[in-house]
């Protein structure tokens, strides 16, 4: 956003903003995304709480309730949601981590055209499970891709595509090449 400031034009007189106004625009700027984010972590907060609330309350009156097979029932689903909450838990701290890594890949790779996304798919799967790899450690996802990539061919789109030239045919040119050879004489030329 700095460099965006930084460039921009105000005006028909195309006036730049001082440094100091760019500051002072940053500045509040990260006060308002502060502030929002922090109304947000609040509600996430507040309804985290009162789920686990409400699943404390649900649990009490499911251990003070009377034994029998419909409660049991109700404790065995209860178990198995709290199971799958978990597991959803932990397959969205996944996908996050996923979605990084991948967005970090795709920064490396740069403004590379793939013939086709099935191959940049295999690529940055390959990156992935080397960047897993401990006798990679240490090396960045760009390194890893020149590494994956360098005297491959079939991988990246040409840049210069070749021209299609159309067919010429069978063309004649006896008869333009003697009709200009009669032009040339004062003669009219065949037809």
């Amino acid at each position: 956003m700095k460099d965006f400031l930084e460039n921009l034009e105000i005006g028909e007189n195309k006036v730049k903003l001082s440094q100091e106004e760019i500051k002072s625009i940053l500045a509040e700027h990260g006060k308002s995304v502060k502030t929002e984010t922090e109304k947000v972590e609040n509600n996430m907060k507040k309804e985290n709480e009162d789920l686990k609330a409400t699943i404390d309350d649900l649990k009490e009156q499911v251990n003070k309730a009377p034994k029998s097979d419909e409660i049991e029932s109700l404790k065995s689903k209860i178990a198995e949601y709290e199971a799958n909450e978990t597991k959803r838990i932990e397959a969205e701290k996944q996908k996050a981590l996923d979605d990084s890594l991948t967005a970090n890949i795709l920064n490396a790779i740069g403004d590379k055209k793939f013939v086709n996304d099935y191959t940049k798919n295999a690529i940055i799967n390959d990156i992935k499970s080397s960047l897993k790899d401990s006798n990679n450690a240490g090396k960045s996802a760009k390194d890893l891709f020149e590494e994956l990539t360098k005297d491959k061919d079939g991988i990246f789109s040409n840049p210069n595509p070749g021209v299609s030239t159309p067919p010429t045919g069978d063309v004649n040119t006896g008869l333009a090449k003697e009709n200009h050879d009669r032009e040339l004489l004062g003669l009219e030329p065949k037809k």
